[in-house]
C-alpha cells in the first residue's frame, strides 16, 4: 500500500471510463466543493464518491488516504475552534463562560456551531483531495495527455497538467518517506499536542523543500537529456473512445451534482 498515491492497474469500472470523463468529473468536483458549504450536501457527496469507490475497488486506498491526512483535517477543525472562541453565536453551546481581561468584560465560547464549521470545512478539503486522487489512482500519465490532446489542448499545456498531476503525488510520496525517517529518529508526528505537532511538521518541510527542488531539478534534466521538443507533431497508436459506461457515469454524476446544489440551498446554514 505505499504507492497508494500513484496510478493502480487493475480492471474496474472507472478504469475501463474515458480519460475525458474522468478529468471533466474532477473539474465538476473541484468546482462544486469550493462552493458547497452545507453539511446535509457535502455528506450527500461524500456518500456519492463512497459508491464510486466501492465499483471501482478504490475504496482501501481512499481509506489510507485519510489516515494520511488525518492530521490536515484535525488542524482545521481545530483551527475553526480556536477563531470561535472568543465570538458568542446563536445557538447551544459546548463550553461558556465570562471573565475581565485589563478590565474589559470578556466571554469565552466553545460553540457547537464552530464545530459544525471546522467539520464543514475539513470535509470540503478531503472531498478536493479524494476528487484529485479518484482521477489519479484511475488513470495513467499518458491517458491524462491523450485525453486533453482529443480537446484539442495544446500538447505543452497537455502534458503540463499530466505532470502536475504526476508530481503532487510524487511530493506527498517523498513527505511521507521523510515523516518515516524522521519518526524513527525519535520525532514524534502522531502522539503529541496540537502545538508540538504544528512545529514538527514545520520541521519536516524544510527537508520536503529540498527534496521537492532535487525532483524538480531530475525532470527537467530528463527532459533536456530526451531533447524533448513540445514543436514535434506527435502521434499516438491508442485511441481513446467513449462508451455507454461513460454516459451512465457522466448522468450519475451530472444528477448528483443538481442533488447537491439543491440540498446545498435547502439546508444551507450561512457560515459567516
Amino acid at each position: 500500500m505505499r504507492d497508494f498515491l500513484q496510478y493502480v492497474e487493475m480492471d474496474s469500472f472507472l478504469h475501463r471510463l474515458d480519460p475525458r470523463t474522468k478529468f471533466a468529473f474532477f473539474i465538476m468536483m473541484s468546482v462544486l466543493t469550493s462552493f458547497i458549504k452545507s453539511g446535509v450536501a457535502l455528506l450527500f457527496l461524500l456518500a456519492v464518491f463512497m459508491v464510486i469507490w466501492q465499483v471501482s475497488h478504490i475504496g482501501k486506498y481512499m481509506i489510507t488516504l485519510l489516515s494520511k491526512i488525518k492530521a490536515l483535517l484535525l488542524f482545521i477543525i481545530l483551527l475553526w475552534l480556536a477563531l470561535g472562541l472568543f465570538t458568542v453565536n446563536i445557538g447551544p453551546a459546548i463550553y461558556r463562560t465570562s471573565f475581565q481581561l485589563f478590565g474589559t468584560p470578556r466571554q469565552f465560547s466553545l460553540d457547537w456551531f464552530d464545530l459544525y464549521k471546522g467539520l464543514v470545512f475539513a470535509l470540503r478539503i478531503f472531498l478536493m483531495i479524494s476528487a484529485f486522487y479518484t482521477v489519479i489512482l484511475s488513470t495513467n500519465f499518458s491517458q491524462i495527455i491523450l485525453g486533453l490532446r482529443s480537446w484539442k489542448v495544446p500538447y505543452p499545456i497537455s502534458f503540463g497538467i499530466g505532470l502536475v498531476f504526476q508530481i503532487i503525488p510524487m511530493i506527498i510520496s517523498e513527505f511521507a518517506t521523510i515523516m518515516e525517517a524522521q519518526s524513527s529518529r525519535g520525532l514524534e508526528i502522531e502522539k503529541c499536542s496540537a502545538l508540538t505537532k504544528m512545529k514538527n511538521y514545520i520541521i519536516i518541510s524544510l527537508p520536503l523543500m529540498f527534496r521537492v527542488l532535487s525532483k524538480g531539478q531530475a525532470i527537467s534534466l530528463a527532459m533536456h537529456h530526451y531533447k524533448l521538443d513540445f514543436k514535434v507533431k506527435r502521434t499516438s497508436y491508442k485511441s481513446i473512445r467513449s462508451s455507454w459506461m461513460d454516459g451512465v457515469f457522466s448522468a450519475v454524476f451530472i444528477a448528483a451534482t443538481v442533488t447537491t446544489v439543491v440540498l446545498h440551498y435547502r439546508f444551507n446554514i450561512p457560515l459567516s
